[in-house]
């Protein structure tokens, strides 16, 4: 879904460049504070409910998580509509203030009242993308932004090429792909498998509280970055010109394509981290971590090659073909790339803070990523050194926001205004043993699966009792999956996380095999009387909790056992 929707802003860019030249990119550079202002209530709404949606559906409070959905897309759309309704009046004085002089006004204006008219769209079409990428369903929230972008480029040529409808067209086609898009809202409400349900149970109010504070990061990174484009934008017009302004609406929109090239990967952390958060999978919190960096920073080093070794093709792809903006944009794109790694840094803290619901902590990384740091370091280097400078001045002040950021995390955990637990912050744990280990759809294996968690239990001192129901429940459940889970002969893999934590065993079950709720299929045998698949019944009486959810396009079932160690009974004896 981030790739789509960031390739449609590159290459929408690429586009209204070769087309309708570099004043025209500088127009949409300059036009930036303005959209996104608009965007940043849907955005903000966005992103921090979904954040709590997850973080409840993770903890199966279904209809909270409903609420903070239903919430979310009212206010929204509410926000919206009153920004729509200024049409007639606000983008002709805002064009003029952020382009400095009429001719280039001439290009801001209409392309802002567009997106002013067009922003109720917009608005719906993001807050459903985030919700259901959060619920179970990032296909289509993927595939929304793929039609949306989609369209909008091919309206770009049409508008642009064949009605020659200027800067109008440009934005126009983009409202339109938006709408196209939502089609995969219908097939998102019709659904069968969605737990995110619209309801008023009278909590709207405080469900968007919610949704806001969680997303404060997210409107505090929109509002800073709002900021910084409008002052640094308009110092370059006005020392430099426009020429330098269109060079560096190419080096910000490589700052987009390094978002494009790993925007997908640290946007599994709001929906993946959220679930786990809420299920206490903190060993699953790190692993994930982990990967999404080791993927993220292996983009980046080819990305940085390419941008070091061939930079007149990236901005060739803007328009800027030859002659001396050339030779001026070369240099410009070599510096802009070191930015790229503290770039994904702070871009990943950023997101993993706000999914763990530390929306402060967040929070200053995007205002000193966005403003802070970055502004004073764009004007230092504008004044002192030129265009060059600014380039220099943002792989600076991404690595020093990097450095702040750190500094302000240790001193509030020695403060206890953070929790402990390192970078990732994760609640304090006084004793935490995992197995983590994966089995083939095989009945054999699952037995090998049962005997092994025997042996772990034995070497971490859970009574032989407690053992015996846990391998219980692991062989009834991870059984059945095998047996019924499954259409086909396909080789398929059954995910299991046993954690002993804090005076309990957590038992997860996670399969991608076809929906099976363990709950529901009990509760019908116990209305006929019958007992199929006899064991889950013993399980939900013999378990602390018993708990099912379809997320992520997998089963999930969580059990957890209160129980009593070896060497706690003999101290008590």
């Amino acid at each position: 879904m981030t790739v789509a929707m960031q390739l449609g802003n590159v290459v929408d860019g690429m586009i209204v460049g070769n087309l309708l030249g570099p004043e025209a990119m500088t127009a949409i550079e300059l036009s930036m504070p303005v959209l996104l202002l608009l965007q940043m209530p849907a955005l903000t709404l966005a992103i921090g409910g979904a954040a709590e949606s997850a973080v409840l559906l993770g903890k199966r409070r279904l209809k909270e998580a409903g609420g903070v959905f239903t919430a979310s897309l009212a206010a929204g759309a509410a926000v919206s509509l009153l920004f729509a309704l200024l049409t007639p009046v606000l983008p002709g004085t805002l064009a003029f203030a952020l382009a400095g002089n009429e001719s280039m006004a001439a290009l801001v204006e209409p392309y802002i009242r567009v997106n002013f008219g067009g922003i109720p769209i917009l608005t719906v079409a993001i807050l459903f993308c985030y919700f259901m990428n959060a619920d179970n369903h990032p296909q289509l929230g993927s595939a929304l932004f793929l039609i949306a972008n989609g369209v909008n480029l091919a309206l770009d040529i049409l508008f642009l090429k064949v009605f020659q409808m200027g800067m109008a067209g440009s934005a126009l086609a983009t409202v339109i792909g938006y709408l196209t898009g939502m089609v995969t809202v219908i097939f998102y409400l019709r659904s069968k498998n969605r737990m995110l349900k619209l309801s008023g149970h009278g909590k709207g109010l405080i469900c968007v509280k919610m949704a806001a504070v969680a997303g404060i990061p997210t409107a505090a990174f929109t509002l800073m970055s709002a900021l910084k484009s409008v002052i640094v934008n308009s110092a370059i017009v006005r020392f430099l010109g426009n020429d330098a302004m269109a060079i560096y609406s190419v080096c910000a929109n490589a700052v987009l394509i390094a978002e494009l090239c790993v925007g997908g990967v640290i946007g599994l952390i709001p929906n993946i981290a959220g679930i786990l958060y809420g299920e206490r999978d903190y060993y699953g919190i790190r692993a994930l971590c982990k990967r999404v960096l080791a993927y993220s920073y292996l983009t980046i080093a080819v990305l940085l090659a390419l941008f070091l070794l061939f930079p007149q093709w990236i901005a060739g792809l803007f328009g800027i073909q030859g002659g001396e903006m050339l030779e001026m944009c070369m240099p410009q794109l070599r510096i802009i790339a070191f930015t790229f790694p503290f770039y994904v840094y702070n871009k990943f803290l950023t997101s993993y803070y706000q999914t763990i619901l530390q929306p402060g902590l967040s929070t200053v990384i995007t205002v000193l990523q966005g403003f802070g740091v970055a502004v004073p370091f764009a004007l230092a280097g504008i004044f002192w050194v030129g265009l060059p400078g600014v380039c220099v001045a943002a792989v600076v002040s991404e690595a020093f926001t990097i450095l702040l950021c750190v500094l302000f995390r240790r001193g509030g955990q020695r403060t206890g205004r953070f929790p402990s637990g390192g970078r990732y912050m994760l609640p304090s744990v006084t004793e935490e043993t995992c197995l983590d280990f994966s089995v083939e759809n095989h009945l054999e294996d699952v037995i090998k699966l049962r005997d092994a968690l025997f042996v772990f239990c034995e070497e971490n001192g859970i009574r032989e009792k407690d053992a015996k129901m846990i391998g219980l429940a692991l062989e009834e459940i991870c059984a059945n999956i095998v047996r019924y889970g499954y259409r086909g002969d396909g080789r398929n893999f059954i995910d299991i996380s046993f954690t002993i934590q804090d005076g309990s065993c957590l038992l997860r079950v996670r399969d991608d095999g076809i929906p099976f709720n363990p709950l529901d299929y009990q509760a019908e045998e116990e209305e006929s009387g019958k007992l199929a698949l006899g064991g889950i019944a013993l399980i939900r009486k013999i378990m602390s909790d018993f708990q099912y959810m379809r997320v992520l396009n997998m089963n999930n079932t969580i059990m957890e056992l209160k129980m009593e160690r070896k060497a706690e009974r003999v101290q008590a004896g």
